[in-house]
């Protein structure tokens, strides 16, 4: 018998009740400090009530003045009836803040890594290179990267390298030999001495496009990339849709787009798009929140896919993306169900 094919199922299950216990408890804390929000945001905004129906009372009835405060009126109520959705926008907001933090301090050691390897390899190719010219052109990769080389005040070394191995390579020509601003030394060598092999502007942001792409290591998807997709996230905050595309490496054809739970066209927007979404994806704590019930409705009757996604941080919402477009492109192609 085989011992390891009985254990499995079970030990799954018991990893995916672990799994679901830690963002259950994740979401009691996240709701605990939405209610604290609301305790501060609700005695605003019912202030601002009390305040504008005194004042309707006092303008009279045919002045357009009246019709601004009703509106203002209406707005007020609108947002005491979701006021659970504006104070979770907040809270997104500040875990995504959060990471994005966390992801800084790994994105300047890596810039740092990459700064050092640049220094120690051009200094060993420089040794190594014995025409002039071909030294100089260094000018135009050491310019590339020089908001790099300033960060990690390194800037200085690599000019002080590369013109120093301009005039072992060529004692007689005094023009290498200029003044102490090297930053204006280096930009002199890229534009007057080697303008016959220098990176035109274009090729200078390539490079550092490649570059960059290589600092951020954006991390891979498993979307398909064969067909466009449309995904619209209803709730948190449009930062979570920058944080995917600056995080991960999504493909070229599919579009994210958000809709802000604050607006009142929000209904209209999501289902009367240009392009038919393929997925809608509500990424609230609060699924069964009634500004939600009826477009999910709607939703339904219209066959447009929808999923739930309770909890905040982009790893969890990446991973339903991934799974719902998969999803999807395989009935697109096999027509399975």
């Amino acid at each position: 018998m085989n011992i390891k094919a009985l254990f499995d199922p079970i030990d799954r299950v018991i990893a995916q009740a672990k799994s679901y216990i830690y963002e259950q408890d994740i979401r009691k804390q996240n709701i605990a400090l939405i209610d604290k929000k609301v305790e501060i945001i609700r005695p605003e905004l019912e202030k601002r009530r009390n305040e504008i129906k005194e004042l309707i009372d006092q303008i009279e009835p045919d002045d357009d003045f009246k019709l601004r405060l009703e509106e203002s009126l209406t707005q007020v109520e609108s947002y005491l009836e979701h006021i659970q959705l504006i104070a979770e926008k907040e809270l997104a907001l500040e875990i995504i803040q959060a990471e994005e933090q966390d992801n800084d301090v790994g994105k300047k050691e890596l810039r740092d890594k990459y700064i050092r390897l640049q220094v120690t390899r051009l200094e060993e190719q420089l040794k190594n290179t014995n025409n002039f010219f071909e030294v100089a052109d260094f000018a135009n990769e050491i310019w590339a990267d020089f908001d790099l080389f300033e960060e990690f005040t390194s800037d200085e070394i690599v000019v002080q390298l590369l013109v120093d191995r301009m005039n072992e390579t060529n004692a007689k020509n005094t023009e290498t030999r200029m003044g102490r601003d090297l930053r204006k030394t280096l930009e002199h060598i890229r534009l007057n001495l080697v303008k016959s092999s220098a990176w035109s502007d274009e090729e200078v942001r390539e490079y550092q496009s490649e570059r960059d792409l290589k600092l951020k290591q954006l991390q891979s998807v498993k979307i398909p990339d064969n067909r466009n997709f449309l995904v619209t996230m209803v709730g948190g905050s449009m930062e979570i849709i920058n944080k995917l595309y600056e995080v991960y490496a999504l493909p070229a054809r599919l579009k994210l787009e958000w809709a802000d739970v604050e607006k009142p066209e929000i209904f209209e927007n999501v289902l009367n798009s240009p392009q038919k979404n393929d997925l809608i994806i509500f990424y609230s704590i609060f699924p069964k929140h009634e500004k939600f019930v009826q477009l999910k409705e709607e939703l339904a009757n219209r066959s447009v896919k929808h999923v739930d996604v309770i909890t905040f941080g982009t790893a969890k919402l990446l991973k339903v993306l991934e799974d719902e477009l998969i999803q999807i492109s395989f009935k697109d192609q096999f027509g399975g169900k």
